[in-house]
């Protein structure tokens, strides 16, 4: 299973290299269709429950599902509009990259103290 789903990320990854210079707008569909793969294959393998036989168990199991694929989606579309905006740098170009290494540094944090699963 991981093994297919990078491979599909790295096939994409040079398509997207060796293609032309510009930006691709179906980036965000294969992100997506990647996301949704990856989490339709992880719930093939996944141990079964009874709890699954419930409906509403399985429709909130769809819906969060549905809501990640549609997150990586958008979180694409703003790095494709990022990766094709004609910045030339400037004050505003190193804030946002400010605010970005402080928000990757959260994301981190907030993982770390996460506490451990037995």
């Amino acid at each position: 299973m991981v093994v297919g789903i990078a491979s599909l990320g790295a096939e994409q990854a040079f398509r997207l290299a060796a293609g032309p210079s510009r930006v691709d707008p179906w980036t965000p569909a294969y992100a997506a269709g990647f996301l949704l793969a990856a989490e339709l294959a992880w719930w093939s393998i996944e141990p079964r429950v009874p709890a699954w036989s419930d409906t509403e168990v399985l429709i909130r199991r769809v819906l969060a599902i549905a809501g990640c694929c549609v997150g990586g989606a958008l979180l694409a579309v703003v790095v494709v509009l990022a990766a094709g905006a004609p910045l030339h740098g400037g004050v505003g170009l190193e804030l946002v990259g400010a605010a970005a290494a402080v928000a990757a540094i959260a994301v981190v944090a907030a993982v770390a103290r996460l506490p451990a699963k037995a």
